[in-house]
């Protein structure tokens, strides 16, 4: 639980950053849409995170039982 709280207060301290940071001109940071994007392109990314690392658990798992029935 503590993960959790600790990373929650992270996110809501990166998210609070972006306001002011400018990658480039036309990457509108004030824009009201942009915590929502930007929001939604971090939870993807944590999403393909964690889809991989369960993959690659679930793929050691089966070539670990797999050497033991041999």
């Amino acid at each position: 639980m503590k993960k959790l709280v600790k990373s929650s207060v992270a996110l809501s301290a990166l998210m609070a950053v972006s306001q002011v940071a400018q990658a480039h001109p036309g990457h509108d940071h004030s824009h009201w849409a942009s915590h929502s994007i930007h929001l939604l392109t971090v939870l993807a990314v944590v999403a393909v995170v964690v889809v991989g690392v369960a993959y690659k658990k679930s793929r050691g798992k089966n070539t670990a039982k797999k050497g033991e029935q041999a």
